[in-house]
């Protein structure tokens, strides 16, 4: 969701274009960048491909300036190529917003085919606002009891190679509908626990929360042969998810005509953000 404002080498060769979109090529190096070597679809490489690719972009125009906290409220994103030797982006063209940050973006592989477009909004923070507003927040859910005793589903169940990528927990069902829990702490969200998340290690970020959020589908779905991937979403940011404390992911929508399923996601009862994954079968 946020992050201090560093500098990327995941892109490079940045150009400015006629229409004032940024140019840029994408590094293909698996030894750098450990989540090149999943599938394109996979959220955890989309997610990261964003961020990585954006960051740069913004540190090119001068957007970032080292002295504010931007915080991603709203990304939306198509994946083209669902075929499993669909391969990564290795270039691409971003057009910003005049202020603030919001973006569009178009990513294409090496046959110049396009990979993903995506999009996304935000809001800009002074430090001093920022932190304020960020320890309130944070102080209400880490005062609620460290959980003991989690269980996880198993990673055939999530969708996952291992039990060290699982975060979720086995389906429930309550008087209101179907849930799953999540739990990412510090110590298994990140490297070298993790495989392939990264992040400031502040907070659970949007690719750890689309990561839990594909396993959750994954889950519900039951998804043993059809694609495990979703072809695109979208998902809107309300409040941070903190680490080390359990989170909830409701199932608000599940249409199978469309394939259409909707997250509300909630921690500590308050609302964190809504996600919505598009399939093909």
């Amino acid at each position: 969701m946020t992050n201090q404002h560093q500098q990327s080498d995941f892109c490079f060769d940045y150009a400015r274009a006629d229409d004032g979109a940024v140019l840029f090529q994408c590094s293909s190096d698996t030894g750098a960048w450990p989540w090149l070597t999943l599938h394109p679809a996979n959220n955890i490489a989309v997610q990261a491909t964003n961020y990585f690719s954006l960051t740069g972009v913004s540190l090119f125009t001068g957007q970032m300036d080292g002295e504010k906290w931007t915080a991603l409220t709203e990304f939306k994103w198509r994946v083209f190529d669902m075929r499993s030797q669909a391969s990564h982006p290795v270039r691409g063209r971003a057009l910003q917003a005049a202020d603030g940050i919001g973006y569009k973006c178009r990513f294409f592989n090496v046959d110049d085919q396009p990979v993903y477009d995506v999009s996304g909004a935000g809001i800009v923070f002074r430090n001093r606002d920022f932190k304020a507003w960020r320890e309130k927040n944070r102080a209400q859910i880490m005062a609620l009891p460290v959980p003991q005793d989690f269980k996880f589903a198993t990673p055939q169940e999530a969708g996952v190679a291992t039990a060290a990528e699982c975060f979720v927990s086995p389906v429930h069902k309550d008087a209101t509908g179907t849930y799953i829990d999540a739990l990412v702490t510090t110590k298994s969200g990140f490297a070298p626990a993790h495989p392939y998340h990264d992040g400031s290690g502040d907070h659970v970020n949007s690719s750890h929360m689309c990561d839990v959020a594909q396993q959750a589908a994954h889950l519900v779905r039951k998804a043993t042969t059809a694609q495990p991937y979703p072809i695109g979403g979208a998902v809107q940011f309300k409040r941070y998810v903190e680490l080390d404390r359990p989170f909830r992911l409701r199932l608000v929508q599940a249409r199978e005509e469309s394939k259409t399923l909707r997250f509300a996601i909630e921690q500590g009862g308050h609302p964190c953000a809504d996600l919505t994954f598009d399939f093909e079968e």
